[in-house]
């Protein structure tokens, strides 16, 4: 066991995912695959996670995007600061070789947040979906999931309540209509991602 993150595989509950169509571009031409779908929840800095396994149908050119967890927070952070660190250690290479003008050498630091804000904005704009597709990363996400095991240290998990999040509008209407009898116990709640 992991002192850093608890993390749990769970078999998924009974959902029905339509098959009528992509769910990222809403091609008609598509295959069940599988999407691994994490949800962490952190408590200082212990994490605990469970995975589902969700079979989606998506097309050929949507198939690579169940691999890409979306980019969260710290994740978007994290992209910030190594590209203002990048620009900030260029931009001081070059003043220490004298290629910089005076007043920029005298504000390496906001000149290199400038730059790392601006690269960080133009790699996410990189990373949007391109019409039809709904979505650059994974078009079906879980927002929350409330979990109970039988007992404290073992045994296997039910899922209680699940909150899932849909890029594709029209797959989230098909996907709810499938799913009425879930949705209206308050076992299954669905939004747009």
């Amino acid at each position: 066991m992991n002192a850093a993150a608890l993390s749990m595989e769970l078999a998924s509950p009974e959902l029905h995912f339509p098959t009528g169509f992509c769910c990222n571009c809403g091609d008609l031409d598509c295959a069940a695959a599988i999407q691994e779908t994490p949800v962490t929840r952190y408590f200082a800095i212990y994490g605990t996670g469970n995975s589902f396994r969700l079979t989606l149908p998506v097309c050929k050119g949507c198939r690579k995007t169940l691999r890409r967890r979306p980019s969260l927070f710290f994740t978007r952070t994290l992209v910030f600061l190594l590209f203002t660190g990048g620009g900030f250690l260029v931009l001081f290479g070059l003043g220490k070789s004298g290629q910089l003008p005076a007043w920029m050498s005298e504000n390496l630091l906001p000149i290199g947040i400038g730059l790392g804000a601006i690269a960080t904005l133009i790699f996410y704009r990189l990373r949007r979906a391109s019409p039809p597709r709904t979505s650059f990363y994974q078009p079906v996400r879980i927002k929350q999931a409330k979990v109970r095991f039988e007992s404290v240290m073992s045994g296997p998990g039910a899922v209680v309540f699940m909150k899932m999040a849909f890029t594709n509008p029209d797959y989230l209407n098909l996907f709810m209509n499938a799913n009425q009898d879930a949705v209206k116990a308050g076992h299954l709640a669905v939004v747009k991602a």
